[in-house]
């Protein structure tokens, strides 16, 4: 997308924000709601879907299907033999199996999928699309959505009762808002009928709770998004290094376990090799998305908190807010040169070509590091790596590292397919399936399954794949979650900007209290019991707050 239709599309979901939150609260007529939606739209009339379907996908719903698929004698390949045989030969109680042959009965039925633009799409277009049509007779529409309109064109759709869709992906963050506003429907009784409930217990404990609202299931979790840090470990167990280190701090050169940590190190590998190489690189450009995570992640790691849950008023302007900023400020002094217009393609740019010693980041890092990604010819936005080999894994400093957006699948409240639809949800993110899918060289979906990290072929793909998947594992143990809860996208937006004023030169604690202020507004417009009634349903959440994670509640599970 051009970045003069990324600011268009920034322009209408701002306009568009105030007025989804007053139709969820009640406060404005659906008519009102769609005349206003048409005036943001340049006066196009709503008489039906408002969304478009690609060339691709009106010959995917029309004609045939063609299955992409690796030679069969590869871990990939063997993998992608498994997941048919077990969705046509079973075990007959596998969650696959019971699938396909419920959805067999149900031809003539078209699934319209969302999924965001670009690389995530290619997944449903080329495997699990034409899988399943294969396997079903089912065939389905690929919706392809600018990130911010998978939240926002749901709602509009939904409102225009247009059943312009099936199947939402979305984000966890947003569940509370759309199941309060009746866009998606909860699942619980297909999954009682026709899941192997023990699929439930092949999810990590933290993605197995994610897709619980008010006691109902409200969709099945499809992407583990765990920030982790890597590093060079050609550059962190460097001797020369390691010796200057030493008589600099009195203390051994290794990877960092605190923030303050993070920055000393970074900040002293800069000092002693740039420009050749960098302590580290940062995703800090407005709107890409990136600072919301790195804030959160850190201010809780410093014992901060959202809300006071008695008054709902926001808490950045604290003592926390200030040592977060403290060591971002620090992380950026010691980062690449134009470190804070960096997003994550950049940041991976950066760190692929050898000039960063550290980042933190999502999962495709790691297969990005040692060119399996580069494979296909969809991942061109990278270049090839020039540090196979050389990369470890490890939690984030400070113990605490952010799940930071992910995906969950849900149902459309209303659906005509609804029965067709879950069961092709049931299917994608059933064990055998969803191992292909997260193995794929060019996918943006990463492990979620303890199946997953103990697969032999996914810790066949590198030398160090174990590594790489049992770091993702154990770091979920301690993560922290996205703000689960109406008005994230808000509270979220005002993070960024904040982080934005502050790289700009503007004093952290001013930032602060604007931002506080900028978040109290919104939870006024929302509702103040509404919202101290969501916070109480998100803190209830593993991964809330540091002390509240899957591993405080000892239901981590740790593989070594």
């Amino acid at each position: 997308m051009s970045d003069g239709s990324k600011r268009d599309e920034r322009a209408f979901l701002k306009g568009l924000s105030g007025d989804v939150d007053a139709w969820l609260r009640g406060d404005t007529s659906r008519r009102t709601f769609l005349t206003r939606l048409a005036q943001l739209m340049g006066g196009a009339a709503l008489t039906g879907p408002i969304v478009g379907m690609s060339s691709a996908g009106r010959a995917s719903a029309a004609g045939a299907v063609k299955v992409e698929l690796a030679p069969p004698d590869t871990p990939l390949g063997k993998a992608q033999v498994a997941a048919v045989e077990a969705s046509t030969k079973g075990p007959t109680d596998g969650s696959a199996y019971r699938a396909v042959q419920a959805a067999k009965k149900l031809k003539g039925a078209t699934l319209n999928v969302t999924y965001e633009s670009g690389l995530q799409a290619l997944e449903p277009k080329n495997y699990s699309g034409p899988q399943w049509q294969e396997l079903t007779g089912i065939p389905q529409n690929v919706i392809e959505l600018p990130h911010p309109d998978q939240y926002s064109k749901p709602i509009a759709e939904h409102i225009a009762n247009s059943g312009a869709y099936d199947i939402l992906d979305i984000e966890p963050a947003w569940i509370p808002s759309l199941a309060n506003g009746g866009v998606i429907q909860p699942i619980d009784e297909f999954v009682s009928k026709y899941m192997n409930t023990a699929d439930l217990d092949d999810y990590h404990p933290l993605y197995k709770y994610l897709p619980t609202y008010k006691g109902k299931r409200w969709g099945v979790f499809d992407d583990g998004d765990q920030l982790c840090l890597y590093y060079r470990k050609d550059v962190i167990g460097d001797p020369k290094l390691q010796q200057a280190y030493k008589a600099k701090y009195g203390q051994a050169l290794r990877v960092p376990q605190s923030w303050d940590e993070y920055s000393q190190v970074a900040q002293f590998i800069t000092d002693q090799l740039a420009p050749k190489v960098y302590g580290t690189a940062n995703f800090r450009k407005a709107g890409s998305p990136g600072n919301q995570f790195a804030f959160v992640q850190e201010f809780r790691a410093n014992g901060g908190a959202f809300f006071d849950p008695q008054t709902m008023k926001a808490q950045l302007n604290s003592p926390a807010g200030l040592k977060t900023f403290e060591q971002m400020t620090a992380q950026n002094k010691a980062s690449v040169p134009g470190n804070n217009d960096l997003d994550a393609v950049a940041q991976w740019v950066a760190w692929l070509q050898g000039k960063v010693a550290m980042i933190y980041s999502w999962p495709p890092t790691g297969r990005m590091s040692e060119n399996y990604s580069q494979r296909s010819k969809a991942i061109n936005f990278v270049p090839k790596s020039e540090i196979v080999g050389k990369v470890g894994y490890a939690p984030m400093p400070g113990g605490h590292g952010e799940m930071a957006s992910g995906y969950v699948k849900s149902l459309v409240a209303g659906s005509k397919n609804a029965e067709a639809a879950y069961l092709f949800m049931q299917w994608v993110t059933s064990p055998p399936v969803s191992l292909v899918r997260v193995m794929l060289p060019y996918t943006l979906r990463d492990p979620y399954r303890l199946s997953h990290y103990k697969s032999p072929l996914y810790r066949s793909l590198w030398p160090a794949a174990v590594e790489y998947l049992v770091t993702l594992n154990n770091s979920s143990n301690e993560a922290v979650l996205d703000m689960i809860m109406p008005g994230w996208q808000d509270y979220a937006l005002s993070v960024d900007r904040m982080c934005t004023a502050v790289w700009a030169g503007q004093d952290a604690k001013a930032a602060l209290q604007r931002a506080a202020g900028e978040w109290d507004a919104v939870t006024q417009k929302l509702g103040v019991e509404k919202q101290r009634d969501a916070y109480q349903q998100f803190m209830k959440l593993p991964g809330a707050y540091p002390d509240h994670t899957i591993a405080t509640m000892g239901l981590g599970v740790k593989l070594t």
